[in-house]
């Protein structure tokens, strides 16, 4: 036993490696709005664009402190913090599987380590570990986590309960998508009332006591920002419109399986041949009655983690928004390695199986770090060409101007701002029209067929002014094509 133990425990942290090498915190740059609200916290000033999420907020300032403009050391605290989520990913599954699943014990700890190996390449996790500002989505889950794991242990006594509060408050002050915590919850005690036959007059006190203490958070959210979920997160949060919410939904649940596409047909394919799968293991789970009360609890916490951002939906040509489906991916993943064990599948078949569920997430995780390094090569380059222009007093138009990458956001905002903070440029001479827009025709099929990609500046001058243009190699499967509107 200590052998198979220790074969897993091998095996977790050789996956721990894998995603060193693929998501490669030393190629990464700043991109968009890193370079807004990293100066901003540089100063200590919290609350940003009125948005509740002070943890991030200080956790930035003190990275700051210790890196200043080295974008490095930013994306290393993010991979770390990615690294500890699937740990105690590990031990969350853990507890779950011995609580309320039935497998056997030997199952439990093969599950909870494939599932934490699984989360650790998750294709889909893009923003919240290659972008500096979407880690507020993995520092909440950092929170998260904890939350539930005391939760489970609230019977050992009430250290574990209180416990349980204060990471779930911590996470709350961190980032919106922990709202889906006293849903989850509630699934817990629920599962606890069924499975154990405790008595609900004795368990609800715990559910309650945690929804309440959510209850008092968005009243101080009020009272602090008279808003509950930042200034854009409640002006969507209150347009409301039923034909937009059910697209919204269908997105993210379709993009928690499914990459993004250019193309849309593409995207629908895709959709269509997920709907199959779907349906045809739904099939099997019926026929051979092998739905158990931990399969419903993490289905039904997978759908409403979906909730806090169903107004804000996600893209299905980029990655924009893919930080939304970091912690509905703790319920996914381990719902997908569960439901896998329970099928009862023969062992050739479901390692089979995982071994292309693996390497279909290893891919898109590769394709995924591959773009964010390659818009941080051109943003590197941006701000080190535009550093000559230091003592430059010529007014220059910056044409061609690369708002994305393959889908990636590179400098749809925060160009300006970065002049002025990584290299004291004054940016009131410089000027980018307002009516440069970009036409992207990004084809992700072709997303392999190279692996070098070359682009120069050129510039032209037009009458006292500059014209600086970014020239790319149109072999490559393209950075996008620019036009006037």
């Amino acid at each position: 036993m200590k052998k198979h133990y220790l074969l897993l425990s091998l095996f977790f942290i050789s996956f721990l490696g894998i995603t060193y090498f693929l998501y490669n915190p030393c190629a990464l740059y700043f991109l968009n709005d890193d370079l807004v609200h990293i100066p901003l916290s540089s100063q200590n000033f919290f609350f940003q664009q009125h948005s509740f999420r002070v943890m991030h907020e200080i956790l930035i300032t003190i990275e700051y402190k210790f890196f200043a403009a080295n974008s490095v050391g930013y994306h290393y605290v993010q991979y770390l913090i990615h690294v500890l989520c699937s740990v105690l990913f590990f031990i969350f599954s853990y507890n779950l599987c011995k609580q309320f699943g039935t497998l056997k014990e030997s199952n439990n700890i093969l599950v909870s380590v494939l599932s934490a190996a699984f989360f650790s390449i998750y294709a889909f996790h893009s923003e919240a570990i290659l972008w500096i500002l979407g880690e507020t989505a993995s520092l909440a889950t950092l929170f998260f986590l904890p939350s539930a794991i005391t939760y489970m242990k609230r019977e050992q006594g009430v250290f574990y309960f209180i416990c349980s509060l204060v990471f779930f408050q911590i996470g709350l002050f961190t980032y919106e998508s922990n709202w889906v915590a006293p849903v989850f919850i509630c699934l817990l005690s629920w599962a606890t009332v069924k499975s154990k036959g405790k008595p609900w007059k004795i368990e609800r006190i715990y559910p309650v006591i945690y929804s309440g203490t959510f209850i008092i958070n968005l009243i101080i959210r009020k009272i602090i920002l008279g808003q509950y979920g930042g200034s854009y997160g409640d002006n969507k949060l209150f347009g409301f419109n039923a034909k937009q919410l059910v697209y919204n939904g269908i997105c993210l649940f379709v993009r928690s399986f499914v990459p993004p596409s250019h193309s849309s047909i593409y995207f629908v394919i895709f959709t269509v041949v997920l709907f199959i799968v779907l349906f045809f293991v739904l099939r099997l789970i019926l026929t051979k009655k092998v739905g158990d009360t931990l399969m419903l609890v993490l289905t039904l916490s997978f759908l409403a983690s979906l909730i806090p951002t169903l107004t804000l939906g996600i893209s299905t040509h980029s990655r924009e928004s893919e930080r939304y489906l970091y912690l509905p991916s703790v319920f996914l993943c381990l719902l997908i390695i569960y439901t896998l064990f329970k099928l009862s599948l023969s062992t050739r078949v479901l390692y089979a199986t995982i071994i292309v569920l693996f390497a279909y997430n290893i891919f898109y995780s590769y394709i995924n770090t591959r773009d964010y390094a390659m818009a941080s090569t051109i943003a590197k380059d941006y701000y080190a060409y535009f550093k000559k222009e230091e003592h430059n007093n010529d007014t220059i138009i910056v044409k061609d101007f690369p708002q994305q990458f393959n889908g990636v956001p590179l400098f749809r905002l925060g160009f300006k701002e970065g002049l002025a903070w990584l290299d004291n440029v004054d940016t009131s001479k410089i000027l980018i029209p307002a009516d440069e827009e970009m036409k992207v025709s990004t084809d992700y099929d072709k997303a392999i067929a190279k692996n070098d990609f070359n682009f120069s500046f050129r510039e032209d001058k037009i009458n006292s002014k500059r014209e600086i243009s970014l020239v790319f190699d149109t072999t490559y499967f393209s950075i996008a094509e620019f036009s006037k509107k």
